[in-house]
């Protein structure tokens, strides 16, 4: 799975390397430490433009009757996001990416202790998760509509493999304008979602990473590495 992730990158430069057409977003802070709920940035497509928009992470189904279940649905499945009703509409329709710096995961050390690891591209690039969002809304307060996002996860391959059997499903340039894209056919859709992952690299990183309330850069330092 995918449950925390970095997305510390600054929005204009997403914006190009993205080739995003306009800016929709919160122009949101960076994130060293992007949990469940939290509000993320997400690459979307309308009609023939492409946008930097704010999703909050979790996905609520339109048919929902609360957004309680959000925290849950975090994440979806390459291998079955097309048949599962909370995904497949969106699956169909509402693909997007989203930006990130990096992910975590934990391994369990010869002591039984779980240890956080930074896991990046190797060339250090921005990372593309592929995403689908959905909107929300409240149908007894009429409230405005709440968008929220899942990141799609693959089974682990590479590096990632020695630390959790599943990965976040990122997603090399060559394929953003198809799975953006709603008119993009099901055997291309379906031929993306297995897509080899990019070239992976981790470390180990501080403990401190467990808990949300740290956010700084320093949680991306190698463990151990002495303060400046």
């Amino acid at each position: 799975m995918c449950g925390r992730f970095v997305a510390a990158s600054d929005p204009e430069g997403l914006v190009r390397f993205f080739v995003v057409d306009d800016r929709k977003d919160d122009d949101l802070p960076p994130n060293y430490n992007v949990a469940p709920t939290d509000p993320v940035g997400a690459v979307a497509e309308h009609g023939d433009s492409r946008y930097l928009v704010t999703f909050r992470w979790g996905l609520v189904p339109p048919w929902a009757s609360s957004p309680k279940a959000a925290a849950t649905m975090i994440n979806a499945r390459a291998e079955s996001v097309l048949q599962k009703p909370a995904f497949r509409d969106a699956a169909r329709r509402r693909r997007c990416l989203i930006p990130a710096d990096g992910f975590y995961e934990w391994r369990v050390d010869g002591d039984g202790v779980k240890v956080p690891h930074f896991i990046r591209r190797s060339d250090r690039q921005p990372m593309a998760f592929a995403g689908l969002w959905e909107s929300w809304r409240d149908q007894n307060t009429g409230t405005a509509p709440l968008r929220t996002c899942t990141i799609i996860t693959r089974a682990a391959q590479g590096p990632v493999a020695a630390l959790h059997d599943r990965m976040p499903l990122a997603l090399d340039p060559h394929h953003w304008e198809a799975w953006l894209a709603t008119d993009t056919p099901r055997e291309e859709v379906l031929a993306i979602l297995h897509a080899d992952p990019p070239e992976l690299t981790h470390h180990a990183v501080s403990p401190r990473v467990n808990t949300v309330a740290n956010n700084d850069a320093g949680l991306l330092e190698p463990a151990g590495k002495p303060a400046p």
